[in-house]
């Protein structure tokens, strides 16, 4: 059984440290998506209403709006007076009015929101036209550009935090790698005299293989715990972000954290090793 060696602790912390890194990249990741998911999902289609238009109509169309196929789940059409809307707009715009003797220049309005499938160009422009002619209806508007901007940003982040992903992962394989080279060059001798005197390769890596899994697991669980750690410290600084709203991936990412550091550690022990079985006494020196 190989003696342990103080280096082994900076393998450890190498290997927790990358993968703590590789796990806030993927909490970025998530979150990023999540947030972007949010805002898509939140904005709002505003229907404006004619200024004559009746209860009627009005009632008939959010009841049309709920029942359709592009309204958003769980959501509620919202109908806002435009008594309501000035109020809102602030007392200084309602002063000014008075002051000049203008009516309120607002049109009642139903706001609504659909699910991320139709915030599309082409589906929300089908959208405002089927609702254009509806009775009662003066115009639909909803900010285009700013859905496409939205997707764009968010495809572009995808694919930067994927490269920072990449290259976390090769700095990791490098780096553990050379770590390990090093914590196990002290043993090379014991290797090989195994070897000599007929033990298998099977049976002289078997332990380096079961401690590489114990210290992968063991920085796994450190790098997991910070990341723990920092979640719930931004959740109850920014309680906004919601970082918790999404159980199932995180769960993905715990795990991919562990399962990353034992296989990090497992491939770059079995490397090692078996580098020194091939390599003749002479080389050794």
């Amino acid at each position: 059984m190989p003696s342990p060696r103080p280096n082994q602790l900076y393998v450890i912390f190498s290997l927790s440290l990358v993968l703590f890194l590789l796990g806030l990249v993927g909490l970025w990741t998530f979150q990023a998506s999540y947030l972007t998911r949010q805002l898509q999902e939140n904005l709002d289609i505003i229907v404006e209403l004619e200024v004559d238009h009746t209860k009627e109509q009005r009632e008939l169309l959010l009841l049309e709006l709920l029942a359709a196929d592009y309204h958003q789940p769980g959501s509620t059409p919202e109908y806002l007076p435009k008594e309501q809307a000035l109020q809102e707009m602030g007392e200084d715009l309602e002063r000014d009015l008075d002051d000049l003797g203008l009516n309120n220049p607002l049109l009642d309005v139903i706001t609504f929101n659909v699910p991320i499938v139709y915030l599309q160009s082409d589906s929300l422009a089908a959208i405002a036209s089927e609702l254009q002619v509806k009775p009662g209806v003066a115009g639909v508007f909803y900010q285009d550009n700013f859905v496409d901007r939205i997707a764009a940003n968010a495809r572009r982040l995808g694919w930067v935090l994927l490269g920072l992903a990449a290259l976390f992962a090769l700095v990791a394989g490098l780096l553990i790698h050379n770590t390990v080279r090093l914590s196990l060059y002290a043993n090379r001798f014991t290797i090989k005299t195994q070897e000599l005197v007929g033990a298998s390769w099977g049976f002289i890596s078997r332990p380096y293989l079961w401690r590489a899994v114990g210290q992968g697991l063991l920085a796994g669980l450190i790098a997991l715990t910070g990341v723990l750690g920092l979640q719930v410290w931004l959740q109850s600084v920014l309680p906004e972000l919601d970082l918790f709203a999404e159980p199932v991936r995180l769960g993905f990412l715990y795990g991919g954290i562990l399962l990353l550091g034992l296989l990090i550690n497992f491939v770059s022990h079995y490397v090692v090793v078996r580098r020194y079985l091939r390599l003749r006494l002479d080389d050794l020196y």
